[in-house]
């Protein structure tokens, strides 16, 4: 059995160990975070959390196993269609989506009952698009001019749709647009005037928002005020998150304090998912909290090799775009605990508690690994040859 499994275990074999390495830390930081959870709402039983996501995670490892064995040319054929499924998604949650922490994001499916964020799905599908958009055009100079504007009305579409709940996701992934952009020789002109309208409007959004009647303006507001000036938010409910995960990471040392000796996870807010790090540099100190760090770095460098190994344009950007979503977000969890970055609601990729989260992180792993396993059998049918 374990020999039939190993033939669909596709791609690097680093990567592979980073995924075996955040699902491990996942399931036992995730079981030390929900005990107050599981007090509140599963009659004391602390392990109800801990096993939910670990069916998560083996969900998880079985999409990337899946995606990993579809040909990566899949992915550009089919990537319209998945950007207007997730746009189609997105556009019902805006109108009929649950309200979970002031956010109406969230979809439920029938049925099962179990509830995922559309956007999670969409940020995967934009850099797809983009990607596949990028590399048609690369040959004709004229043509990757004109494709500007597909990007950007695709793009413009799916950051209308999140930003006016989730903020800080809408402008990562703008942030990554642009980078693919870069990277895929846009001229720069047009790169430069969309990022100085996309500061307009975003300093519109944050000076205007309230009186225009959105509604999660005034809490970015106020984040980024107590993030320039602490001092506006000492002992007062606005700093507290941000207290209460710099008192976690300062009081686990180099080693930390052990699994499951937390003491910041009973005041920390959301400490399974927001500030799961937090809890991480507690509980397995300064050297766990670079471990962590240093996977997340690594796989942007497993990915480097693969970028250089590919022979075509597509897999080659959109590995890129999916490298820099992943561990973009992962530095914006780890920051916001650390203080370096404002209070955001950024999870932390394959380690925080959420199946819509891991889904999306593992859709992107198992891109990845698509491609590299492509690489593999190109070398190794060039060998052949020979």
């Amino acid at each position: 059995m374990i020999e039939n499994l190993k033939k669909y275990i596709k791609g690097d074999s680093k990567i592979w160990w980073i995924i075996i390495f955040l699902s491990i830390a996942s399931v036992l930081v995730v079981y030390s975070a929900t005990g107050e959870l599981a007090f509140k709402y599963q009659g004391g039983n602390t392990s109800y959390y801990m096993f939910k996501q670990l069916g998560s995670i083996l969900m998880g490892i079985g999409i990337i196993i899946v995606m990993s064995n579809i040909p990566y040319r899949y992915y550009s054929r089919f990537s319209f269609i998945f950007l207007c499924l997730s746009i189609g998604l997105l556009g019902y949650a805006l109108i009929f989506g649950t309200n979970i922490n002031e956010a109406t994001r969230w979809v439920r499916l029938p049925i099962i009952g179990l509830q995922f964020q559309p956007s999670e799905l969409a940020k995967i599908a934009i850099v797809i698009f983009v990607a596949r958009i990028l590399a048609q055009n690369q040959d004709d100079k004229e043509a990757l001019k004109k494709s500007f504007w597909g990007i950007i009305i695709a793009t413009g579409i799916v950051f209308l749709f999140i930003f006016t709940d989730n903020l800080s996701t809408a402008v990562l992934l703008f942030s990554v647009v642009i980078i693919m952009l870069i990277i895929g020789r846009m001229p720069f002109k047009y790169i430069f005037g969309t990022g100085a309208i996309a500061i307009c409007v975003l300093a519109f959004v944050l000076l205007l928002g309230p009186k225009v009647g959105i509604k999660r303006a005034e809490t970015w507001v106020s984040r980024i005020e107590v993030f320039i000036s602490p001092s506006k938010g000492v002992n007062t409910e606005k700093n507290y998150q941000s207290q209460q995960a710099k008192i976690a990471v300062a009081t686990g040392g180099f080693l930390g304090k052990g699994p499951g000796n937390s003491q910041q996870r009973n005041f920390l807010p959301h400490p399974y998912s927001d500030f799961i790090y937090a809890i991480i540099a507690e509980e397995y100190g300064f050297s766990g909290s670079v471990l962590t760090l240093g996977a997340y770095i690594f796989l942007l460098w497993c990915v480097g090799a693969i970028v250089r190994k590919s022979t075509r344009t597509f897999p080659a950007l959109m590995v890129t775009g999916l490298a820099f979503l992943l561990v973009s977000q992962a530095i914006i969890n780890m920051g916001v605990s650390v203080g370096v970055f404002p209070v955001t609601g950024q999870p932390l990729p394959l380690v925080s508690m959420g199946t819509s989260s891991i889904v999306s992180t593992c859709i992107a792993f198992g891109a990845i690994l698509s491609v590299s396993a492509h690489n593999k059998e190109e070398a190794e049918k060039a060998k052949r040859e020979l």
